[in-house]
């Protein structure tokens, strides 16, 4: 099964969504028909486990960063870490995110996958920024957790989809964007005049 998606996800890198047939998966993968539908069912089955395998790796990049950023001792310290990993897996498995953020839109079983692994990398996210509770502040740190979520979630989504010279085009290092946006929403959380 491994190989087999291994296959698809290099088939779909290589020539996009019309190349990823079941035919050129079985040849690559060097495996039989009977097997891929034993496995997936059909097309639409490989497609949910590439969905699924998809958010799989980006849920343990989510943990492997949280994990990292809580050692950190300041908000800031801990966003740009947290931050760092992230962004370093959008960058890694950016062709599949590309794939899935158009196909999903029009899929109701893998939007309902993505709906639920944003919520839960939402949750992951917030977690990390309310342990620095004492430095929000903002009268309503779960409101201001949740927006910043927010900010970022339409970064990444932004990285996945789109090259420099498409949004700006003023090339921008992953690490120097990280560094930005991390001020941006430190600022966010721990500006002053948050409180009401």
């Amino acid at each position: 099964m491994a190989r087999m998606l291994d296959a698809a996800e290099a088939i779909f890198a290589a020539g996009g969504d019309s190349a990823l047939t079941v035919e050129a998966v079985v040849k690559s993968a060097e495996t039989s028909v009977g097997s891929f539908y034993s496995r997936f069912g059909d097309r639409d089955g490989l497609l949910q486990a590439m969905h699924e395998r998809f958010l799989l790796r980006l849920g343990g990049a989510a943990h492997v960063a949280v994990a990292a950023a809580g050692n950190e001792k300041t908000l800031a310290g801990a966003l740009g870490v947290f931050l760092s990993h992230l962004f370093t897996a959008t960058q890694e498995y950016r062709n599949s995110a590309r794939f899935f953020v158009l196909h999903r839109s029009a899929d109701p079983n893998l939007r309902a996958q993505g709906i639920l692994a944003n919520t839960i990398f939402a949750g992951i996210f917030n977690t990390l920024v309310l342990s620095h509770r004492e430095e929000i502040a903002h009268a309503n740190p779960a409101t201001a957790a949740d927006v910043t979520w927010r900010m970022l979630y339409a970064a990444l989504a932004q990285q996945m989809m789109f090259d420099d010279e498409e949004v700006s085009g003023v090339p921008m290092t992953t690490p120097a964007l990280v560094h930005e946006i991390t001020c941006c929403l430190a600022a966010y959380l721990t500006a002053g005049s948050g409180k009401r």
